[in-house]
């Protein structure tokens, strides 16, 4: 079950950042008719995904310790056990979630086309 709610969520990552750099095709090009070089593209890619993965991180870590103390409130009646902060599965979950962001800007970067500038800047078609 939890393979599956992974695999799903892997899946959801890298599309809606390959489509994302995908769509921005044509940014791109304006950013190289200005003269952005390609290691600066890179750089903003890459910006771009540590701030994706910090919002992502700091939005699931929040709602997952709420629904941890809430499940941990309903269950443990009896109070024997503390409630316990699960580091090792956070610092997994953020490795994790920046190996598939990392992973997702290499494969859109590489869908981006090396055509022509000018031809890409007057394609309106997404």
């Amino acid at each position: 079950m939890y393979g599956l709610i992974a695999f799903v969520s892997s899946i959801n990552i890298y599309n809606i950042i390959s489509s994302s750099i995908v769509i921005r095709k044509r940014e791109f090009a304006i950013f190289s008719s200005i003269g952005m070089n390609k290691k600066q593209q890179k750089k903003m890619l890459r910006l771009e995904a540590i701030f994706y993965g910090i919002d992502s991180c700091i939005y699931g870590i929040i709602i997952s310790l709420v629904i941890l103390y809430l499940m941990y409130i309903s269950l443990v009646e009896t109070r024997l056990y503390l409630f316990k902060i699960p580091l090792k599965s956070i610092l997994f979950c953020i490795v994790v979630t920046y190996a598939l962001i990392y992973i997702s800007i290499k494969i859109g970067k590489r869908k981006l086309s090396n055509k022509n500038i000018i031809d890409e800047i007057k394609n309106e078609n997404i």
